[in-house]
């Protein structure tokens, strides 16, 4: 199980925010969506807006862009290997295959990924109600 809380978006392991209203300097931020170019400029903050390889704070991040634009992620956190799974074209590629824990949002991605007999566990990230 994967330490989730939801505060301005989902919190992950208390390092990393997926689902931001706002970016948040205190975290990783992993955007829902590519921004609209690969920044060069130096940000205030860690953001995750563009496909590619990331080691930011001793965290190991791969990103993919899937289906309708969304970007999926495989992180390397704590000794764990946790995927946030937004598009399931993804779900065939070898390294989401290989991550212990899948967060989802929509249930088409779990219904996926049972289909495809996957190990591991898969959290659904969901806003709690007020």
């Amino acid at each position: 199980m994967v330490n989730v809380k939801f505060k301005n978006g989902f919190l992950i392991e208390n390092k990393l925010l997926f689902g931001f209203e706002t970016t948040d300097p205190k975290y990783i931020n992993l955007a829902l969506e590519p921004g609209d170019d690969m920044r060069y400029d130096k940000l205030e903050y860690a953001l995750v807006d563009y496909p590619g390889e990331y080691d930011i704070q001793g965290i190991g991040i791969e990103c993919f862009l899937g289906a309708n634009n969304k970007l999926n992620y495989v992180l390397a956190i704590n000794d764990k290997k946790i995927g946030i799974i937004q598009s399931p074209d993804v779900l065939d590629l070898d390294e989401v295959g290989e991550v212990k824990v899948r967060l989802y949002q929509d249930d088409k991605i779990a219904n996926k990924m049972d289909q495809l007999e996957f190990e591991g566990e898969k959290q659904k990230l969901e806003i709690p109600a007020e």
